[in-house]
C-alpha cells in the first residue's frame, strides 16, 4: 500500500503498546524529524473513513515518509527506514552477506511471532459467535511458547541476534516480549532472549520510547 502526498518530515500513527514500538525506536536511533498521531483504537478510530485514507488495512503503525509516501506494517517500515539510513547499520543492505538472514528472521518474526498476540489477547476474534475461547488462548499461549524457543536457539550473536551486533532484529524482538503475559517466565526459560532484550532496553532510544508508550494513551482491543 502506497500513498503519496506532501509532507516535511515523518509522521508516525501509533497507539499505546501496538507495533508502533519498533518504528519509533527506530526513527529515534536515527534522530529523525517526526511526530506522532495518535489513533485512539478505544474509540475505533483506525476503523474510521479519515484513517482509511492513510491506511486502507486499518492497522497501526503507518508512517508518512517525508516525501508524502504513506507505508504500513511494522517490517516494512523497518526495511524502508533501514535501508534509507545504512549509516546506522540497522538493516544489512543487498549486498551484505547477512542480508538474507535477516530477511528470513525479520519475516519470521513478523509472520510467526506477531499474529500470535491476537489469538492470545483477543481470542474472540477467531471464533464465530465473537465469544471468548480459552482453547483458543492456550492454543495460542503453546505457540507462542515454541515461537520463543526457536528464536532462543537462533540468536548467532553475543548478546544480538546477528554477528554484526544491534539491528533492527533486535528492537523487533524485544517488542514482541513486551505483550508477553509473564515476561518473567519467558526469559527464565529463555536466557539469550533476556540478555539481548536488556542490551537493546539500556539503549536511549529504547527507553525514551516504551516510557511514552507505558504513560501514554491507553491502547484499546483491535
Amino acid at each position: 500500500m502506497l500513498i503519496r502526498r506532501q509532507t516535511i518530515m515523518y509522521k508516525l500513527y501509533w497507539e499505546r503498546l501496538s507495533g508502533a514500538i519498533a518504528p519509533q525506536v527506530l526513527l529515534e536511533e536515527i534522530d529523525a524529524d517526526y511526530r506522532k498521531v495518535h489513533v485512539n483504537m478505544a474509540a475505533n478510530e483506525h476503523r474510521e473513513p479519515a484513517f482509511r485514507r492513510v491506511n486502507p488495512v486499518m492497522r497501526v503503525p503507518a508512517l508518512e515518509l517525508p516525501d508524502g509516501t504513506v507505508i504500513g506494517e511494522t517490517s516494512a517500515i523497518t526495511l524502508v527506514l533501514g535501508e534509507q539510513n545504512p549509516q546506522t547499520r540497522l538493516v544489512p543492505m543487498p549486498e551484505e552477506a547477512d542480508r538474507p538472514a535477516f530477511l528470513f528472521w525479520l519475516a519470521a518474526m513478523a509472520a510467526n511471532g506477531y499474529p500470535i498476540f491476537s489469538r492470545v489477547w483477543h481470542p474472540e476474534q477467531f471464533t464465530i459467535d465473537g465469544v471468548p475461547s480459552e482453547s483458543v488462548r492456550l492454543c495460542a499461549e503453546q505457540h507462542l511458547e515454541e515461537f520463543f524457543s526457536v528464536m532462543e536457539q537462533s540468536i548467532a550473536g553475543a548478546p544480538f541476534f546477528l554477528p554484526r551486533g544491534f539491528t533492527a532484529l533486535d528492537i523487533y524482538l524485544t517488542m514482541l516480549t513486551e505483550w508477553s503475559a509473564d515476561r518473567a517466565a519467558l526469559f527464565k526459560s529463555n536466557p539469550r532472549i533476556e540478555a539481548l532484550c536488556a542490551a537493546v532496553m539500556e539503549r536511549p532510544s529504547y527507553r525514551t520510547v516504551i516510557s511514552e508508550h507505558m504513560n501514554g494513551p491507553l491502547k484499546a482491543a483491535d
